[in-house]
C-alpha cells in the first residue's frame, strides 16, 4: 500500500512527535530561579534521580570551555567539590579528573574518577561526555569511591552573545545515603553549580 503525500507528512510528524515524547519524557521541573532551570527525573532500578540543569551565561565559547578544562578550578564553583585534579595524561579531546565531594555528616565523602570525552558539533556546540572509570585516582583516602555516574557538560552558542550551558548527570552515590540529601543534592548541586559558574563568566 503507497502512502500519499499527505500520509507520509502525517507519519513523520507523529514519528517526530512520539520522540520528543520518548526524549523528553519523565523530566519534573524543581527549580527555576536566576536564569537556571533544574529537572530531575526517575531512573529504574536506581534510588537516585538523575538532573538536568540549564542555564543561559554572557560569555564566549571559548572561555566556557576554557572553565570547563581548568579542572583545578572546580573548586571554586562547582558546589562541595573540595578537590579536583588531572589523573593521567591530558589532551584537547580526552582527560581523567579526580574529584572528591564534600557531605555533611555523618555521611563520608565521596570520590569519582571521571573520564571526559569532549565531542564538537556541527552546530559549534561542544559537548564533555563524563563516565566514572576504575582504577584510576589515589587509593586509601577514606572516601567512599564512586563507581557509577554518567553524564555532560554541553556548551552551545546561541548567537546573541550567551552560551547555554546544560549539566546532565545520574550518579549511584554507593553506601547508605540518607532520603532527605539525596533528594536535595539532586536540586542543590546543579542549581548552586551552575550559579557559580554564571557568577565566575559573567
Amino acid at each position: 500500500m503507497k502512502l500519499l503525500p499527505a500520509s507520509i507528512g502525517l507519519f513523520l510528524l507523529l514519528s517526530l512527535m512520539s520522540f520528543s515524547t520518548l526524549f523528553h519524557g519523565g523530566w519534573d521541573l524543581k527549580k527555576d530561579k536566576n536564569g537556571i532551570k533544574v529537572y530531575t527525573r526517575s531512573v529504574e532500578g536506581y534510588k537516585l534521580k538523575e538532573f538536568k540543569g540549564v542555564v543561559r551565561i554572557k560569555t564566549t565559547m571559548a572561555q566556557a570551555k576554557s572553565v570547563l578544562m581548568r579542572i583545578s578550578s572546580y573548586t571554586t564553583w562547582q558546589h562541595n567539590v573540595s578537590t579536583a585534579k588531572i589523573v593521567g595524561d591530558k589532551t584537547s579531546d580526552q582527560f581523567y579528573a579526580y574529584v572528591v565531594t564534600n557531605a555533611p555528616w555523618p555521611v563520608s565523602d565521596r570520590e569519582v574518577v571521571v573520564k571526559n570525552d569532549i565531542e564538537k558539533g556541527t552546530d559549534g556546540s561542544v559537548t564533555f561526555h563524563m563516565n566514572a572509570v576504575t582504577g584510576k585516582g589515589p587509593q586509601n583516602t577514606g572516601n567512599v569511591t564512586m563507581t557509577y555516574m554518567k553524564g555532560f557538560w554541553k556548551l552551545t552558542p546561541m548567537g546573541d552573545g550567551t552560551v547555554e550551558v546544560i549539566q546532565q548527570v545520574h550518579a549511584d552515590p554507593a553506601g547508605n545515603i540518607p532520603d532527605w540529601l539525596s533528594n536535595s543534592a539532586v536540586v542543590d548541586t546543579p542549581y548552586k553549580t551552575l550559579y557559580n559558574l554564571k557568577q565566575k563568566l559573567e
